[in-house]
């Protein structure tokens, strides 16, 4: 009896990891196409574009806004292209409270104005390529 629940167990854990490898394919096929991704992320520091809640990012290739849903251009207030990347870091104990644990942090500079981006690291690749950060 236990041998079967334990078997049930690892079947439906391994079905849920195949399906969540999937949409991750899925989701960095669409952003190779040329499609809006959007993920779990935060903007906080200088004005107009942060806000002080963890929100949506919606990337695509050459732009990265940020949003109140998960849904194209509803409300999305998109970042500066020429932001200037000071550092990609893990985020640290002064970080605003937006920025979750474990998430990457992109530092960047708009003129004189400080503006983190945070997100999970699973999603960095997708901050980098939006906002032309290749070789961090």
């Amino acid at each position: 009896m236990l041998v079967d629940i334990l078997g049930a167990v690892v079947e439906i854990l391994g079905a849920t990891v195949g399906e969540s490898k999937a949409e991750e394919r899925k989701e960095r096929d669409a952003f190779a196409e040329g499609r809006v991704v959007f993920f779990e992320g935060c903007v906080t520091g200088a004005r107009p574009y942060c806000r002080p809640t963890a929100e949506f990012l919606q990337a695509s290739v050459g732009a990265l806004a940020i949003s109140p849903l998960r849904a194209a251009n509803v409300r999305a207030r998109y970042l500066p292209s020429d932001l200037v990347l000071v550092e990609v870091r893990k985020r640290r104990d002064g970080d605003p409270k937006t920025v979750e644990k474990n998430w990457t942090v992109f530092e960047c500079r708009d003129g004189r104005d400080v503006v983190l981006i945070g997100c999970a690291s699973g999603n960095a690749g997708y901050v980098r390529r939006a906002l032309r950060f290749e070789g961090a």
